[in-house]
């Protein structure tokens, strides 16, 4: 009897220019590892969603290093960063998708 139940996938990382306004990292359920900041943010509060819900957030002016452990929380939904639209400053976001079964 095997015990190989298949490849899961690996954690990816995606650099958010919160200039841009909201970015969809996913629109599909995801496992959110953490971020970290990887350009000064602006005086405004950075939020993390899956759907509606905000799972994780740096504060306003978070320094270069800064980082947000996610510790593999299921986002249900999606997942989102969805700062102020005056906002700047880079985010690295690691995250894998969430294959039912596939992910332990």
């Amino acid at each position: 009897m095997s015990n190989n139940v298949g490849h899961a996938p690996e954690w990816r990382y995606t650099v958010v220019d919160v200039s841009d306004n909201i970015t969809t990292i996913t629109s599909n359920p995801a496992l959110f590892r953490g971020a970290c900041v990887t350009t000064t943010l602006s005086t405004h509060a950075l939020p993390i969603l899956d759907g509606s819900n905000t799972i994780a957030a740096f504060a306003a002016d978070a320094a270069i290093g800064t980082q947000l452990d996610g510790h593999g929380v299921r986002c249900e939904t999606n997942l989102v960063v969805d700062p102020n639209d005056a906002a700047t400053g880079f985010i690295a976001v690691y995250w894998k998708p969430n294959l039912e079964g596939l992910v332990g």
